[in-house]
Order: structure tokens, then C-alpha cells, then sequence
């Protein structure tokens, strides 16, 4: 399961508003305007995300729900992000390797 959340995952409607999953278990991301900076691990709940780091700037179009998710589940190009009480915060998509990309928050 670990494997399938490998890689870089954006909004649909911002693609500044992102969550990269790295294999040695950091996570950085945007929600759009600030970066983020944690931590995720394979729990026998499912992938679970620590709360991060974030810096708190406003911007059109940022992902507000983004910073508050803990709990994530790949279904194929789809990651579904679930906040601590388990409840549905939206969805990511998988990013093409080799895709270019700005950098998220800038």
C-alpha cells in the first residue's frame, strides 16, 4: 500500500495545492499559499499523516482543508484525505511523472 501513495498529488482546482509523499516517509505539500512540512506512516488504520508544519498566509484559490488531513487512501489516481475524526476532506490527484510543476505557496 505504501508504494500507491508515492509521489506528488494535486487539486483539481489548484495545482499549487499539493501533497508529495516521499519513500523515506517525509510529506511536504501546499495548501496553495503556505508549505507544509510533516511526517506520514502505514498504521494498521491506513497511511497516516502527523500534523505538520505551516506557515499562515492567505491566497485566492488555497486549499483549506488540506493542512487537516490524517489519514489518506490511494484509489488509484485518487487520494482521498480524511481529517482525524475520519471525515472526508476531498480529494488529490496523482500527478504524471515528469509533469513540471510551480512551486506550491509562491
Amino acid at each position: 500500500m505504501t508504494q500507491e501513495v508515492i509521489g506528488r498529488w494535486v487539486a483539481e482546482k489548484n495545482d499549487r495545492a499539493f501533497l508529495k509523499f516521499q519513500e523515506d516517509g517525509t510529506l511536504r505539500g501546499s495548501d496553495g499559499a503556505n508549505a507544509l512540512a510533516t511526517s506520514w506512516t502505514l498504521e494498521s488504520e491506513g497511511i497516516t499523516i502527523k500534523p505538520s508544519l505551516t506557515t499562515l498566509k492567505a491566497a485566492p484559490g488555497m486549499i483549506t482543508w488540506l493542512p487537516k488531513a490524517r489519514r489518506v487512501s490511494p484509489d488509484g489516481d485518487r487520494l482521498q484525505l480524511f481529517d482525524a475524526a475520519d471525515n472526508h476532506l476531498g480529494d488529490l490527484h496523482r500527478q504524471p511523472a515528469g509533469t513540471t510543476y510551480a512551486l506550491g505557496g509562491r
